[in-house]
C-alpha cells in the first residue's frame, strides 16, 4: 500500500524527503554548543557589555582585503591553543566573523576546545555586515 502510494506521487514523496533532508540538515549545521550567533545589529551591544574581541578567522589576505575595523586576524587553520597571542582572548567576549559565517562556525568548535566559553559567531559574516552598510577597514600595501 506504501509503495503504490509512493509510485502514485513520487513528486510529492521527493519533494518531502528533500525538505525533511534539508530540515535535519540545517539543525545539524545551525549550531555550536558553546557559541551563539548573533546579526550585525546585535553586535555594537554585544561590545558594550565589557571585554570583548572581534577575531576575523579569514585567511590573511582576505583579512587584508576588507575586515571589520579593530579585529585581529587569526586565520581558522592557525588556530592554536598553543598561541598565546589568541589564548590571551580565551576570557573575553569572542566575536568571530569570516566571509559567510561557516568558517567562524569551524573556529567556534576548535575554540570551545581550547575552553573559550563566551563565544559568538557573526550570522552571515562580512557580506551581512558590508550589507548593513557597516564599515570596512583593509590593510593598504
Amino acid at each position: 500500500m506504501f509503495a503504490e502510494f509512493v509510485d502514485q506521487n513520487i513528486w510529492l514523496f521527493a519533494a518531502f524527503f528533500t525538505i525533511t533532508s534539508l530540515l535535519i540538515f540545517s539543525y545539524t549545521l545551525a549550531g555550536v554548543k558553546g557559541a551563539n550567533f548573533i546579526s550585525v545589529l546585535e553586535m555594537p551591544s554585544l561590545q558594550r557589555k565589557g571585554k570583548s574581541v572581534i577575531i576575523d578567522v579569514n585567511k590573511a589576505e582576505h583579512y587584508a582585503a576588507g575586515h571589520i575595523p579593530k579585529s585581529v586576524n587569526f586565520p581558522l587553520e592557525a588556530l592554536s591553543a598553543d598561541d598565546s597571542a589568541l589564548m590571551k582572548h580565551k576570557d573575553k567576549t569572542t566575536i568571530l566573523v569570516c566571509q559567510t559565517g561557516s568558517r567562524s562556525t569551524a573556529a567556534a568548535k576548535k575554540l570551545v576546545a581550547m575552553g573559550f566559553t563566551n563565544l559568538h559567531i557573526l550570522r552571515g559574516g562580512i557580506i551581512s555586515w558590508t550589507k548593513e552598510n557597516m564599515p570596512i577597514a583593509s590593510i593598504k600595501k
